[in-house]
């Protein structure tokens, strides 16, 4: 058997790359990397650059923004001190009332300046800044501390620092503001937009050649101030051929640190901002401060010490001798005119509670020499004195309440039967109004009243000093309680002996007493007029006017069965309001002290109007 082998030829050729193709493939490989990491790394780089500017704007725009808006505010509300407190080419500090409170905090002392951050000390300043120590509200005379200022000025770039002055101490706290200052110089200029301090030299752009710093009698002329910040990357640009060069202002702060020019990788961009302040023109002569304590006078009290500061151009107390004139709209003011003492003077606003409450306006004016002229300053603000009251009893029993008396549920009673008084409020009060909602959770028996007291001395047991009392009193409670009869009463109680002015009975078929009910009792007091009124708290107040109650029905208005009592008294001038009550059965709810002749009030529903009306006639300002 002959086996025939048969030789393959493959159909492909199968011989592979050459040596020389190799080669020209891994070159082109190799460019084609090449190639795309040129690309990554240019974009990187982009990327880096773009990063590094943006970061460096940030800071460019903080800085140069947080000047302009400090020294804009700079002054506002400023009572004590001076608005600018130091100033020179490369740190300024100025004070202004930033959250509007009326009263400088330590973080309202604006304090800033450029300085490295972990340098040895190279320069120092001071400032002597007015504000709240002791967080009472009021920035007083000896509110005032030095603070010296430590800053580092080694080399550019600095950091640009807020200092905040401490409460405690002379020590402060520094924060950091803008990083990557490279250079500042701030420029200043007086109302004739001449540079600032006199005397300076001037560059051939006339701008002030640094360094300099102002005085203290030259912070008070700034009128304009301008910035200028350069302000440097944090990284150097990654492309090593760029270049940036320059040279600082001779004189200025960069410049002053031995390091006149830079050649370097670092960008670097300049801001600028023109500011001026805003309240300069508020006391260009000097200014009257003036503060009442208290502010606001409640019963008992009856008076109030008004205390003027005078101050002069800068700020400061004036020290020479001085007279000061008081005057008030409302009260008494004693002494109208004192002398000034370190700077101040104070007298005495007195009021007589003729009314419940009214706000007075008290002024202060004094002459002061300026550059030979007599020129009067003045200054107001309002004091009021507030003598309403008023009690809900939903959350326990306010002071001043007497007891056994005590709180349920929300209502006032006693616990204990027989004649039982309560009294609060203001006993140099004159003229008010009263009012308290009444229920009886029962039947009453012969004789038993509930009531309102009016010009109630501060103690009852004196038998010699006596009181008014409106009062509803079951006169006739014998008989079946849906006949029980009522009479409304006004007299006057000395002791034990109850002097009856003026009275009318409530007859059962024209005002029906119901259990669970709620009735209002009023009683006013004005000069010698004393009325009082009773009705059902879901009916429509009774007219002023005895002899038009009770009235018939007017339609489309209901009727009207509440009662009006009014007469004539001269027994009582002023003293506290009271509740009053011989039985258990009745309850007393929302209570209040009004305005009398100015305010009326209905009834329980119209309390929280009423009153947030009379809150809003104390926000009176100036």
């Amino acid at each position: 058997m002959k086996l025939s082998i048969r030789k393959y030829s493959p159909a492909l050729d199968e011989t592979g790359f050459t040596l020389i193709e190799l080669m020209i493939s891994s070159a082109i490989a190799i460019a084609l990397l090449a190639l795309v990491a040129g690309i990554i790394t240019s974009q990187g780089d982009f990327f880096s650059r773009e990063i590094a500017l943006g970061e460096m704007q940030s800071d460019g725009r903080a800085a140069i923004d947080f000047l302009d808006r400090s020294t804009r505010n700079s002054g506002y509300n400023v009572i004590r001190g001076s608005r600018f407190l130091a100033a020179s080419d490369h740190y300024i500090s100025m004070v202004y009332d930033e959250d509007d409170d009326g009263v400088i905090q330590n973080d309202e002392v604006i304090i800033l300046s450029v300085s490295n951050a972990m340098n040895d000390t190279t320069e120092t300043f001071f400032v002597s800044p007015y504000f709240d120590f002791d967080d009472d509200g009021e920035v007083g005379q000896d509110e005032t501390r030095d603070y010296e200022i430590r800053l580092a000025l080694s080399k550019p770039p600095f950091n640009l620092y807020l200092f905040v002055p401490n409460k405690l101490n002379s020590e402060y706290k520094q924060h950091t503001a803008a990083h990557n200052i490279e250079n500042l110089i701030i420029r200043y200029y007086d109302k004739n937009n001449m540079a600032l301090p006199q005397g300076i030299n001037l560059d051939t752009n006339d701008f002030p050649i640094p360094p300099y710093a102002l005085s203290r009698a030259e912070l008070n002329k700034i009128r304009k101030i301008e910035f200028e910040i350069i302000v440097r990357s944090n990284n150097e640009d990654p492309n090593k051929k760029f270049i940036n060069n320059g040279a600082y202002q001779p004189g200025s702060v960069a410049d002053q640190s031995g390091v006149h020019a830079y050649n370097d990788r670092y960008h670097r961009q300049s801001f600028k901002a023109v500011s001026s302040p805003k309240n300069l023109s508020v006391a260009p002569y000097g200014k009257i401060s003036l503060s009442s304590k208290p502010d606001q006078v409640t019963c008992p009290e009856v008076a109030a010490t008004i205390t003027a500061s005078v101050l002069d151009l800068s700020g400061e107390p004036i020290l020479e001798p001085l007279k000061v004139r008081f005057n008030s709209s409302e009260g008494q003011i004693s002494p109208e005119i004192t002398s000034i003492s370190k700077g101040e003077a104070s007298t005495t606003l007195n009021y007589d509670w003729s009314t419940s409450g009214l706000t007075a306006t008290v002024s202060a004016s004094a002459q002061i020499d300026v550059e030979g002229k007599n020129i009067t300053i003045f200054n107001a603000i309002p004091v009021a004195f507030d003598g309403k009251f008023a009690d809900d009893f939903n959350s326990g029993l306010q002071p001043g309440w007497t007891p056994p008396w005590v709180v349920e549920d929300g209502k006032y009673r006693t616990r204990e039967i027989g004649a039982n008084n309560s009294t609060n409020g203001c006993e140099k009060l004159k003229n008010y109004d009263v009012v308290v909602n009444i229920q009886k959770e029962g039947d009453h028996s012969q004789g038993d009243y509930f009531g309102l007291i009016l010009r109630s001395p501060s103690t009852q047991e004196d038998n010699s000093l006596g009181y008014y009392v409106a009062r509803v009193i079951c006169f006739s409670c014998d008989t079946d309680p849906v006949n029980h009869k009522y009479r409304l009463e006004l007299i006057d109680r000395r002791g034990s002996v109850d002097d009856m002015l003026a009275s009318v009975v409530l007859e059962p078929d024209e005002f029906p007493f119901i259990t669970g009910e709620d009735y209002t009792l009023k009683a006013s007091v004005a000069g010698d007029t004393l009325r009082a009124k009773f009705w059902k708290s879901s009916e429509i107040e009774p007219s002023d006017n005895p002899d038009e109650t009770p009235k018939a029905a007017d339609p489309p208005n209901p009727e009207q069965r509440g009662r009006t009592i009014m007469v004539t008294d001269t027994s009582y001038t002023q003293g506290k309001i009271g509740l009053t009550t011989n039985t258990t059965v009745n309850t007393f709810d929302n209570l209040a002290v009004g305005f009398t002749n100015n305010t009326t009030i209905n009834n329980s529903n119209d309390l929280e109007t009423n009153f947030d009306d009379l809150e809003e006639g104390f926000e009176l300002g100036f």
